[in-house]
């Protein structure tokens, strides 16, 4: 059976999560960048699935009083690009990262465990990662506010 075609985001929903991220991307074009990741490519049921979680998780930050004052550290997630499109240049990086505050939760930071968990979450497509790294984000933000770690 022939696959639909590919729909791009509802209108609004990339501004949403250009919001969202704006305390991790302050420079607008990554910011729209990273948020075209997201919410306009891969599968139509990443992209929406990813969309309602970012805002789930967005509603649940704002309602502890939004986000930290300043986001910690993070790892950054790779561009990986195929060896014919390199032209000799290294990988490069994605503009968002995955704040290492929150891994430390699960597991100490330079474990085998640490490092398991940060390679899960930043392996993949860029729609797979950078959802992943924002919705770190924002639980970091919010699990530092719970614990009065993040007032701004």
């Amino acid at each position: 059976m022939p696959r639909p075609p590919r729909a791009h985001a509802a209108p609004g929903q990339r501004a949403e999560i250009e919001v969202l991220l704006a305390p991790w991307l302050p420079d607008p074009v990554d910011r729209a960048f990273v948020a075209r990741c997201i919410v306009d490519e891969g599968p139509a049921h990443h992209r929406g699935a990813s969309y309602a979680l970012l805002r789930l998780l967005g509603l649940a930050l704002a309602a502890t009083g939004g986000p930290p004052a300043e986001p910690g550290e993070s790892a950054p997630i790779v561009l990986r690009l195929p060896p014919h499109l390199r032209r000799g240049h290294a990988d490069e990086e994605y503009p968002l990262g995955i704040p290492l505050a929150a891994l430390e939760r699960l597991a100490p930071r330079g474990s085998a465990a640490f490092k398991h968990l940060l390679e899960c979450l930043s392996d993949g497509p860029p729609h797979h990662a950078l959802a992943n790294a924002a919705m770190v984000c924002l639980l970091d933000a919010l699990l530092r506010r719970l614990d009065g770690r993040g007032d701004a």
